[in-house]
């Protein structure tokens, strides 16, 4: 392999790179003149503009400290990429944060139940279970109705009245009424 030889600009290193003065020296002046434009570059890919300006501050460092040229018109895109790409990482640590249940520093916000929050279309598991209980319920209190006051409850619930009920099964509105009624103290004891 053939070597090729390098010109060395004015102050850089046996590296290649520049010196620490040189290095700064720039910097400097192009924190001084494109100040705006980073600053920019840290707030568009920034949650808030707290973390902008800990992505601009931290791309700053790396540019006093790791600056591969002197040259302004290789650099500025080099420190515009160094504080997108800080940004990015304090954002990325951010939602990584913001998305963790628990997270919060607050008592009252860590008790929070996070299942609760979800929308459900149906009933949870504690609907569920007095729904289920209710039904228990009431077939045993339909299991211990007899032959005619279930007869009789089952023609209300189809929507017949009382007069049409003592009609279909030739009892007088007393029976009719006896039937309901001795099914009804029978679910309220249920229910107590």
């Amino acid at each position: 392999m053939r070597r090729v030889a390098v010109h060395n600009p004015a102050g850089a290193g046996e590296d290649g790179r520049p010196d620490e003065a040189a290095r700064k020296r720039v910097a400097v002046e192009l924190i001084r003149s494109h100040d705006r434009p980073l600053r920019w570059t840290a707030r568009k890919y920034s949650i808030c503009p707290e973390d902008a300006e800990d992505a601009y501050q931290r791309g700053i460092e790396i540019l006093l400290s790791k600056a591969p040229t002197t040259d302004v018109r290789q650099l500025l895109p080099w420190a515009r990429t160094v504080i997108k790409h800080e940004a990015l990482a304090i954002r990325k640590t951010r939602e990584r944060t913001l998305a963790r249940p628990g997270s919060s520093r607050d008592d009252d916000q860590s008790q929070e139940d996070w299942v609760s929050l979800i929308p459900s279309s149906g009933d949870g598991p504690d609907e569920l279970a007095v729904r289920r209980e209710r039904v228990a319920r009431s077939r045993e209190a339909l299991a211990l109705l007899k032959p005619a006051e279930l007869k009789a409850l089952t023609q209300l619930a189809e929507g017949f009245s009382y007069d049409e009920i003592g009609a279909l099964n030739d009892w007088t509105r007393t029976k009719v009424n006896r039937c309901l009624v001795s099914m009804r103290s029978l679910n309220f004891r249920n229910e107590g």
